[in-house]
């Protein structure tokens, strides 16, 4: 599923005077949040683990109090109105259980529905209010995905309505009608058909990561790797210059308060110590352990080109990890290879591939993702999980990452891979720091792009970053690809790849759609001879892909899927090599460069 993020160009309204009712929550209702967090808090003191995993519907019901009930009936999308109006509530009709305050609140039940794109049903609940506030209700304890949305009208044709004070307030109010789009994080999904009933109705957008908001049946999770006071998840990126600087994390359990990184060059006795910043990651449905300390070190000072030996540990509790090691940057262009991988989605069979690339490829400088590391973004066993694939090549070889649909899954934002990774915060002023970064290794410049963001507000940046540009290889990464045979990217393709084409990127690295494919060169949207006249895009995937007839393309060099493979790419100044491999070592891909 592609996902985007809005186009802010339906009309908004919003008022800033003054709110009705401002401060008064109705009926004195506590927020969903803090509902949510007393309702969890008392089912991990009343029921075992096994019956978190298994809560239905009807124990839900017999276990919250009437106040809980009030607040996820009312609080969940409020708003004030300036008229009498009718308030439309569009449910999905696969959603299983109907949410239980619709009935209860008097809303109801209507012949009308609602289709989009992707031939998603609604049906349409109906209910009349007065002016001044409306509260609405969750969308179900279930996470079902396709979000209920809503629309208000007026109830008397003459009337102009007014939608003040709504919260959540982040997501912007349309116009109900054919070809509006309903989810903020994907939308591309479009209205097909409306009925006429609510043509002129205003309509309250939303994001699907919201259905997680309530979520309690099936949501309660189990880490395969929970934390303890022993340091784990010892991983290594750039924050800083790859030269003078490492960046080191790892984590413990909430046990453990502190912790440190001791160092020394390879080879010398002298040890030195700094000790960590420390921020504790939530996950309230992570049953076995939904809170973990997490640790993070920028090594200043270290000499390029050197071998550096390291632990990580906690002083206090006398507890120390295993040394491992690491190499700066060449202060000077020097010959190195990295690693290139799709989307990992936290799978085991990545995890095999990584074991077998530490001794089939030893001294690597680096790897890159170029998105969706894991399958969901916010749950943090499945970053347990990546973590626990790359534990051998983690401590050793920086990762690069990129952003992916998945790491920001169905809109809910990326703050916990913020939290899981220092990188470095030289990205676009306008955009949330370390979701686009630069970072320079040797003769390589590699820009790390967001493309679950607007591609124009990176633009100028990435124009910067090219512009001033000395090195002799200029690489991108980032997740949707813009030469497939799915989705056309129109956006990346007319705005990074104009940048591509003006100041010459060598190569692209994509993700996304899972197979692989190596793209002739492209300058203006065209194959071209040579890669010094254009951008070559490659789409790539390490875990398991189904086989697929590939429609021949005017754009690809080379394309084939059901192969989990990676790329290893090496420089040696003006000379670059190429190679694809597949778990087995064989070599399914190759190309060299020389400028």
């Amino acid at each position: 599923i592609v996902m985007r993020k809005p186009r802010f160009l339906v009309l908004l309204l919003f008022s800033f005077g003054l709110c009705l009712n401002q401060e008064i929550s109705i009926a004195g209702s506590p927020s969903i949040e803090d509902t949510m967090d007393g309702i969890v808090s008392r089912l991990y003191e009343t029921l075992s683990e096994e019956e978190l995993y298994s809560l239905t519907e009807e124990k839900i019901q017999s276990l919250i109090t009437r106040e809980e009930r009030e607040s996820l009936a009312t609080q969940y999308i409020t708003f004030d109105v300036n008229v009498p109006v009718v308030v439309s509530v569009m449910r999905h009709v696969e959603q299983r259980v109907t949410p239980f305050w619709l009935p209860e609140s008097g809303f109801k039940k209507t012949d009308l529905q609602v289709v989009n794109d992707e031939n998603w049903v609604y049906e349409v609940w109906q209910k009349d209010f007065e002016p001044g506030r409306v509260g609405l209700g969750i969308n179900g304890f279930d996470r079902h995905r396709q979000h209920l949305f809503v629309s208000v009208g007026p109830k008397n044709d003459e009337d102009f309505v007014e939608i003040t004070c709504l919260d959540p307030a982040e997501f912007p109010i349309g116009w109900i009608h054919e070809g509006a789009y309903v989810y903020n994080d994907w939308d591309s999904l479009l209205l097909k058909e409306v009925p006429k009933g609510l043509f002129g109705h205003r309509l309250l957008t939303t994001i699907r990561g919201r259905a997680r908001t309530a979520n309690l049946i099936g949501g309660f999770r189990k880490t395969r790797h929970p934390s303890s006071t022993t340091p784990d998840q010892i991983f290594l990126t750039w924050s800083e210059d790859p030269q003078t600087t490492q960046t080191v994390q790892w984590r413990t359990s909430t046990e453990i308060k502190d912790g440190v990184v001791r160092y020394k060059e390879k080879g010398q006795d002298a040890l030195e110590q700094m000790a960590a910043s420390m921020k504790r990651i939530d996950d309230r449905l992570l049953a076995n352990d939904p809170q973990c300390h997490h640790y993070t070190v920028v090594i200043r000072d270290l000499k390029p080109g050197t071998a550096y030996v390291y632990q990580v540990g906690h002083p206090k509790n006398d507890i120390w990890s295993e040394e491992a090691e690491f190499r700066t940057a060449p202060s000077g262009t020097a010959p190195f290879s990295f690693i290139s991988f799709g989307d990992t989605h936290n799978r085991d069979l990545w995890g095999e591939m990584l074991q077998v690339i530490e001794d089939r490829h030893p001294d690597l400088a680096f790897y890159t993702i170029a998105g969706d590391l894991v399958d969901t973004g916010q749950y943090r066993d499945d970053w347990d999980r990546f973590f626990q694939c790359a534990r051998g090549i983690g401590r050793k070889i920086p990762l690069i990452p990129t952003i992916g649909n998945h790491d920001a899954i169905d809109g809910m934002g990326v703050q916990m891979y913020v939290d899981l990774f220092g990188l470095p915060d030289n990205g676009p002023e306008n955009l949330q720091s370390e979701r686009a970064f630069v970072t320079d290794y040797s003769n390589l410049r590699f820009i790390i792009l967001d493309s679950t963001l607007p591609a124009l507000d990176q633009a100028d940046w990435l124009e910067e970053q090219l512009e001033e540009s000395k090195a002799t290889w200029n690489f991108s990464t980032y997740h949707f690809p813009p030469y497939n045979y799915e989705d056309a990217y129109p956006e990346i393709r007319n705005l990074w790849g104009y940048l591509f084409d003006k100041y010459h990127l060598d190569i692209a690295l994509e993700g996304h759609i899972h197979y692989y494919m190596r793209s002739h060169p492209i300058f203006r949207d065209k194959p071209v001879a040579s890669p010094s006249e254009g951008t070559i895009h490659i789409i790539s995937i390490p875990i398991g892909n189904r086989p697929r007839d590939l429609p021949p393309a005017d754009y690809a060099a080379v394309q084939f899927s059901g192969i989990p493979v990676y790329q290893l790419i090496e420089i040696d100044g003006p000379h670059l090599s190429y190679k694809v491999y597949d778990l087995d070592g064989n070599v399914l891909d190759e190309f060299t460069i020389e400028k």
